[in-house]
């Protein structure tokens, strides 16, 4: 992933755990983002290890009352940040069993609160249908970052139910700040042709271009070529905004992987692009193409520049 996004999303991530807005992190752009996470990740750890004795002996106590009473008392007298500290701490069985008692509105309130690394037993055994209900009332609060914490931790099925509570634009915002992004390709393969037509449709209306990119550039082949071959693509200024946008965010290695995978006239309609732009832009470009490879597309590329001068 280009650092520059990666670090964007973490800025994503970290202000959401410390309640603030992302605009407010903005002098951490500096800085890598594996730091970054690894600064989330400490963070979260000290919230969840806090009174982690006190903590142990309330999960230990719930197993002593009838699981409807203690999911009244988690939802009445603990509250979503207490029942998120908890909820790892539980059986699992049993917690899920709590969970399927509590509104989905509550449920909702913990899942924001929760780290999932420290329940995913419990939420892999949630039903999707319960997923799906959860997923749609985080998407009205427009929790992305939540939902991009829970993906790697869910069954298929509930995935799919996740991704059938969820329409593109959230779709390509939770990818975005997608914990796990090596299960984008899975992910993505779970969906049917048509809502990756829809996908590009939406990146075009909305100018999601950037979210498109990261996406493609976390697909294997196989999957990148599915969208590349499925014609969202082809559609009339698509591969133009895409490098428009790779461009002007310095997204090379987000683009290049994807030039190969088009089909020629694909291929030309960039050339075309890079056209018009300056001197040193467009050196820049054949840089960046001979040193990935692409010798091909770099002589492609030559001879439209050549023909076409900006």
């Amino acid at each position: 992933m280009n650092n520059q996004l990666a670090v964007r999303a973490e800025i994503l991530k970290l202000a959401q755990l410390l309640r603030r807005e992302p605009e407010a992190l903005g002098y951490l752009e500096q800085i890598p983002a594996q730091d970054l996470r690894r600064l989330r990740e400490q963070v979260t750890d000290l919230l969840f290890t806090a009174q982690g004795p006190a903590l142990a002996r309330l999960a230990a106590a719930s197993k002593l009352l009838p699981i409807r009473v203690v999911a009244t008392i988690g939802e009445r007298a603990f509250g979503p940040m207490l029942a998120a500290r908890i909820a790892g701490l539980l059986d699992p069985a049993r917690a899920v069993e709590m969970a399927d008692t509590m509104p989905i509105e509550f449920l909702a309130d913990v899942a924001v609160e929760l780290d999932p690394r420290r329940a995913s037993d419990v939420i892999s055994r949630i039903s999707p249908e319960r997923i799906a209900a959860v997923t749609g009332e985080l998407l009205r609060r427009q929790e992305y970052v939540t939902m991009g914490r829970f993906v790697g931790h869910l069954s298929d099925p509930s995935v799919k139910a996740a991704l059938g509570a969820l329409d593109d634009v959230a779709l390509l915002r939770v990818a975005f700040v997608l914990e796990s992004k090596e299960s984008l390709d899975h992910l993505i393969g779970l969906l049917p042709a048509s809502r990756r037509e829809s996908i590009v449709d939406v990146a075009a209306r909305e100018q999601m271009w950037t979210e498109v990119l990261d996406l493609l550039s976390h697909l294997g082949p196989v999957r990148r070529n599915e969208f590349t071959q499925v014609g969202a693509l082809d559609r009339k200024g698509v591969l133009e905004a895409i490098f428009k946008a790779a461009v002007e965010n310095e997204l090379w290695e987000e683009l290049l992987p994807l030039v190969p995978e088009l089909p020629v006239e694909g291929q030309e309609r960039l050339a075309q692009a890079a056209a018009k732009l300056g001197p040193t832009e467009r050196q820049a470009i054949m840089e960046r193409m001979r040193a990935a490879r692409m010798t091909e597309q770099v002589e492609r590329f030559e001879q439209i520049v050549s023909a076409k001068p900006a």
